[in-house]
């Protein structure tokens, strides 16, 4: 079984999350969170460090999972693959390209958008915007 991490960035004010648009697949050319592959005998969480640190130069210290999403064997996309969706809040750093893609803090709305189709996936990184606020209960972006 395959096992990755999602990370998503919020600034602290809670109105941008960092977004890198892809230079390789899948989702090439898409907006995605930050992530990668869980290492053997690593736990989400330090995956979710070290991920973010390779590929932002970010140091977390308090990353938070949201859900775990298990894939069965039939799934087509996602064949016997494990998703993690992690989150933080941190102060707005700037963050360089690299082989990665480049990475923008967007508008949150941005990310919210559910018919935005340069977001990678289905819809499903406005909907873990939208649990990560349910779950902080941070009403702004409904204001």
């Amino acid at each position: 079984m395959k096992k990755f991490v999602v990370i998503f960035l919020f600034t602290k004010d809670y109105k941008k999350v960092l977004m890198v648009k892809r230079n390789k697949p899948p989702y090439k050319g898409c907006w995605n969170g930050i992530g990668g592959k869980i290492e053997e005998n690593e736990t989400e969480i330090q995956a979710t460090i070290r991920e973010c640190y390779e590929e932002t130069g970010i140091q977390l210290n308090n990353p938070k999972l949201l859900i775990t999403y298990i894939y069965p064997e039939t799934n087509k996309m996602n064949k016997g693959t494990n998703l993690s969706v992690l989150y933080d809040f941190i102060d707005e750093v700037p963050v360089k390209p690299n082989y990665e893609g480049i990475y923008e803090w967007k508008d949150i709305k941005f990310a919210l958008d559910f018919n935005n189709k340069s977001l990678a996936g289905l819809a499903n990184i406005s909907q873990f915007v939208k649990e990560i606020f349910d779950i902080e209960d941070i009403q702004k972006f409904y204001e």
